[in-house]
């Protein structure tokens, strides 16, 4: 299986050749890796030019490509397209959710949610603990009392001091938005890949987002982020900016432990293991065959 992070912050050239992915730099030096171990590529400068075999070559490997804006963080991804045997049995199932079954996905993804937040409150010690994980038995289907939005709002007061998370100026954000965009995009290839309608969710419905299921299935898998987050920012002598050792670091998200199913896995595991249960849950229109990320307290 894939397991390789490959992150380009300096202008090259990239190409493929025997299965190999090779790179080009500036000053001639070129180094090679095997197409097979790659799972994410992350283009970070603008000044990166790849052929059009590569991108092939990449779509046939299920690796997804992120391109970064001009503030280096992921703006937009390149996922395979339609590889499972399986597409057209899918999306039939997908289209035949009702309201009530996708009501009761989004009740097990909040709850899930909110429970994976709750500890992390409990591995740093923050207050509301308690509140917090009592809120994850309060989820109704559908969220229809709003407890993802009021355990946000403990969350974020709990992990973070003078915190808005719409603030686009705190570096803090710019940390959080680099991992989950990272996170979705390995979502987004999972279920691209297994034949799901990205832009048909059981939640989030935004007309012009492609990736609306890949926004429902990520919640769980926020916190997984968060945590990174906090260790990158409890020391007060942070830099201001994303440096490019923090960016190592939520890269790192991937290969974080998580408990799934009552087994050890990774995130990047879970997130085609969660797929997986979701396309049984979507067959048989059964959302308890849903199965999710749990955090991994030490």
């Amino acid at each position: 299986m894939s397991w390789r992070t490959v992150f380009f912050s300096k202008p090259c050239s990239l190409s493929v050749k025997n299965s190999q992915l090779y790179c080009r730099f500036q000053d001639s030096t070129v180094h090679d890796i095997p197409i097979e171990d790659i799972s994410v590529i992350v283009l970070e400068s603008n000044r990166i030019n790849l052929t059009s075999a590569l991108i092939s070559e990449c779509s046939q490997s299920n690796i997804v490509i992120f391109s970064c804006d001009s503030s280096h963080i992921p703006c937009g991804i390149y996922v395979p397209f339609n590889q499972h045997s399986r597409f057209t049995q899918t999306a039939n199932s997908q289209i035949k959710w009702d309201t009530a079954f996708k009501n009761r996905m989004w009740q097990k993804i909040v709850k899930q949610k909110i429970c994976n937040q709750a500890e992390i409150i409990k591995k740093y010690s923050f207050a509301n603990y308690v509140g917090l994980k009592g809120t994850c038995d309060r989820v109704q289907s559908g969220d229809k009392t709003n407890c993802e939005a009021f355990a946000a709002k403990i969350y974020w007061e709990s992990i973070f001091e003078n915190f808005q998370r719409n603030k686009n100026s705190d570096i803090r954000n710019s940390a959080l938005n680099y991992g989950y965009a990272i996170v979705r995009g390995v979502v987004a290839r999972s279920l691209a890949s297994s034949g799901f309608i990205t832009c048909f969710g059981v939640h989030h419905s935004n007309d012009l987002n492609a990736f609306n299921l890949a926004d429902d299935i990520i919640e769980p898998f926020r916190p997984f982020v968060d945590d990174i987050a906090i260790d990158i920012f409890k020391n007060s002598e942070t830099s201001k900016e994303l440096l490019k050792e923090h960016k190592q670091q939520l890269l790192s998200v991937l290969s974080t432990d998580c408990i799934f199913n009552d087994k050890n896995s990774n995130i990047l595991t879970a997130a085609s293991q969660t797929t997986e249960s979701f396309m049984i849950a979507s067959r048989e229109l059964n959302p308890d065959k849903l199965l999710l990320p749990e955090f991994k307290t030490a």
